[in-house]
């Protein structure tokens, strides 16, 4: 592990094959959870990241609907069987199967899940859709984490139709995965996360509009996340926004924060949380 703690904010387990556009193949056999997780602690032993936040992919077939979503959940959910230690297990609804989308929640302390995920784009409703409304204040009675997309390139995940939800639901924490991949959304979110102190921004991504600098002198350090992005069967690598943290012209206590100790605090990982406190200021 490394001496200062690191999280990886964003992993997906599966693919998005049956969502993007036909490429002539065929996809492959899904990794049994043993396997899939076995390769994820490998590489995050090898670079240096203690846990990481796992999501499901939101291409999976929904044939029969809520039963198909709440398989889903339900493997999301042996993850943390596999390797309790290093993951923390968001599972999703889907708005569009309405209340029972909304009911699946309820079963998130049963099955071990710490909150869910949606990537709108891939599930056919905007962000601030009506059904997120009764879904998140379902969540924020159970504690629950909210990880959201707000990728650049759709209207459907604008950001600002995060902010709406995060300033109707202050009491829940939000992690905002894509923001920053286009200049002008990256933009446009520096200057207004000030907004809505209870969402963490992935700073991650394939090209850096922000300077990881910039952002903390704007809004501080304690609302943004580091990420790598790995998807079951890619190739991973400890990403450049790693080097570009560890080398900002900022304190240990704003590195400690970006890396790993704002996730850590929305999770409520005390026993992780308390590793961060030789960073804080006095």
């Amino acid at each position: 592990m490394s001496a200062m703690p690191v999280v990886d904010a964003h992993q997906h387990v599966g693919d998005l094959g049956h969502s993007l556009s036909f490429d002539g193949h065929e996809l492959p056999a899904e990794a049994t959870v043993e396997a899939d997780a076995s390769a994820r602690v490998a590489f995050m032993d090898a670079v240096g990241i203690d846990w990481a936040v796992l999501q499901p992919s939101h291409g999976y077939l929904r044939t029969d609907g809520i039963e198909a979503t709440r398989r889903l959940n339900d493997r999301m959910a042996s993850f943390a069987e596999v390797a309790p230690d290093r993951f923390r297990i968001l599972g999703t609804t889907e708005p569009l199967h309405g209340e029972a989308g909304v009911a699946e929640v309820d079963r998130a302390p049963e099955i071990g899940l710490q909150g869910f995920a949606w990537h709108h784009r891939f599930q056919g409703c905007y962000l601030d859709s009506r059904w997120m409304w009764p879904t998140l204040e379902r969540m924020s009675t159970l504690g629950l984490v909210a990880l959201v997309h707000v990728n650049a390139e759709s209207s459907l995940e604008a950001h600002w139709r995060l902010q709406r939800l995060a300033l109707d639901f202050p009491q829940v924490g939000f992690l905002a995965m894509d923001g920053l991949w286009t200049y002008e959304r990256a933009r446009h979110i520096l200057m207004t996360a000030s907004l809505t102190p209870n969402v963490v921004w992935d700073l991650g991504g394939p090209v850096s509009y922000v300077s990881v600098n910039e952002w903390v002198e704007r809004n501080g350090s304690e609302n943004a996340c580091f990420s790598v992005g790995f998807y079951t069967g890619s190739n991973p690598v400890m990403p450049p926004l790693y080097a570009q943290i560890q080398a900002a012209p900022i304190s240990d206590t704003d590195k400690a924060n970006i890396l790993g100790a704002n996730v850590a605090r929305l999770f409520g990982r005390t026993e992780t949380a308390q590793r961060y406190e030789r960073y804080r200021r006095p």
